[in-house]
């Protein structure tokens, strides 16, 4: 027998079923709609939208050199493209870099810059020239013992940036196992990209640097004056002096010069990268000259001591590994503070007196003190 089950199925319905179907298919061909028009909007989001064009900077851009009124920001890009830097000071004034120089700048002033590919910014940072007066304030960070890429380096550099320095002073190790130049962008330029978009990076050689060509390579690319060894750094009236790896007899004849040459700094500090042992001839040197400090690294530990009369302040805490004891990471009976954490101490300086403080990877305050800036 022949049956029409959907006449039948629609003969049963009743008026108000009839309604309720006619809005079920309504409302379904309205979610239909709506979900070809949410996709279309993703697509275009993707497409036009977004940005899709992978980072032109395959280094930096970061600040390689900065003045009084000038500052210079360094870069590799693709070579096809063109980059434009410009910059921003206090008074609105826009102020074009020609080859990546900025001139016409004002002394201790902060001036925001950016780079540009095509138009739009690609890359951005900050550039503090500093002061011309006796005693004025400034801030700058101490680290060294990073160049391993690691989580533990990015974060240190996360941390010691958000500080604002107006530069970074290394204390060696800036590249394990050895500087080669293959792994520069690896182990210092990219997790270092925050801070070094701040400022300058001075600093000195370190036993792992120098395996490699003995840290030339190194030096040179980060514009360090005789080889990161013996040179004499400055940023305005700060001025540091560089032993190289290790303090000894054979370097008082530079460290005598280099420190009579700068006897008109605010402060000077001397910066070799091994920590320094009682009864080292250095410290007399040292200590007689009335500079502020000497900086270390090698240990991967902060630490501060009092050594001979001259205060030692250890920074090996960067981001290279630590011994699970004492094999790497020592601590000195002669130290005040001794601690096996990951970090930066930031420093200011002003009116004749530093501040330093050591804050960790996660950003707490573990060790303050404030000293003299020597004479």
């Amino acid at each position: 027998m022949w049956c029409n089950t959907g006449a039948v199925a629609g003969a049963d319905l009743t008026g108000r079923e009839r309604v309720l179907r006619r809005w079920v298919i309504a409302l379904a061909a309205i979610a239909g709609v709506m979900l070809i028009l949410v996709m279309a909007v993703v697509l275009y989001w993707l497409r036009f939208v977004l940005p899709t064009e992978p980072d032109p900077f395959t280094r930096g851009p970061w600040v390689a050199q900065v003045s009084a009124t000038s500052a210079r920001i360094a870069w590799q890009v693709d070579p096809e493209q063109a980059v434009q830097v410009r910059a921003t000071g206090p008074d609105g004034r826009t102020i074009a870099a020609r080859g990546g120089r900025l001139t016409g700048l004002a002394p201790g002033t902060r001036y925001g810059w950016v780079a540009d590919t095509a138009g739009t910014a690609r890359a951005f940072g900050s550039v503090t020239t500093p002061p011309l007066g006796a005693g004025a304030p400034v801030r700058f960070a101490i680290l060294g013992d990073y160049g391993v890429g690691g989580e533990d380096q990015y974060a240190v550099a996360r941390v010691a940036a958000a500080q604002g320095p107006a530069f970074t002073v290394s204390t060696g190790d800036n590249v394990y196992l050895a500087a080669a130049p293959v792994l520069f962008d690896q182990t210092i330029f990219r997790p270092m990209r925050p801070l070094l978009a701040q400022g300058p990076l001075l600093g000195v050689v370190g036993d792992h640097d120098t395996l490699w060509r003995g840290g030339k390579p190194l030096a040179d690319t980060l514009g360090w004056p005789g080889g990161g060894d013996h040179s004499v750094q400055r940023y305005g009236r700060l001025a540091f002096i560089t032993l190289g790896v290790d303090g000894d007899a054979a370097d008082l004849p530079f460290l005598r010069r280099a420190l009579a040459a700068t006897a008109g700094a605010d402060a000077r500090w001397v910066i070799i990268h091994r920590p320094l042992a009682p009864g080292n001839p250095v410290l007399p040197v040292v200590r007689q000259a009335g500079a502020a400090a000497v900086l270390s690294g090698h240990n991967h530990r902060y630490e501060r001591r009092t050594v001979d009369g001259v205060l030692c302040l250890t920074v090996g805490t960067g981001g290279a590994p630590r011994s699970g004891g004492e094999e790497f990471t020592p601590t000195s009976p002669d130290a005040v503070v001794s601690l096996a954490e990951y970090g930066s101490l930031r420093t200011d300086y002003g009116g004749g007196q530093v501040t330093y403080t050591f804050i960790d990877a996660g950003g707490k305050v573990r060790d303050r003190f404030r000293a003299p800036a020597g004479g």
